[in-house]
């Protein structure tokens, strides 16, 4: 594993503990950040972060996700 996918895992997990977000099992809840994690960076693989705001985008990514998942 990069450590791109790392560093988007821990942001992800970080913005799912600041919305108290937990699906009452907490290895799904590992796995889904892991998958999250690389589908962003597959989204993103040709980002110049330098022109993007790198922590705005994943914040919104994973808030769009953690809806999604509450939602099921």
């Amino acid at each position: 594993m990069n450590k791109k996918i790392l560093e988007a895992i821990a942001d992800i997990a970080y913005f799912a503990g600041a919305k108290n977000y937990s699906s009452g099992d907490s290895r799904l809840d590992a796995s889904e950040f892991i998958l999250w994690a690389e589908q962003f960076e597959s989204l993103n693989s040709d980002a110049n972060w330098d022109q993007r705001d790198y922590i705005l985008e994943i914040e919104d990514f994973a808030n769009a996700k953690i809806q999604e998942a509450s939602q099921t």
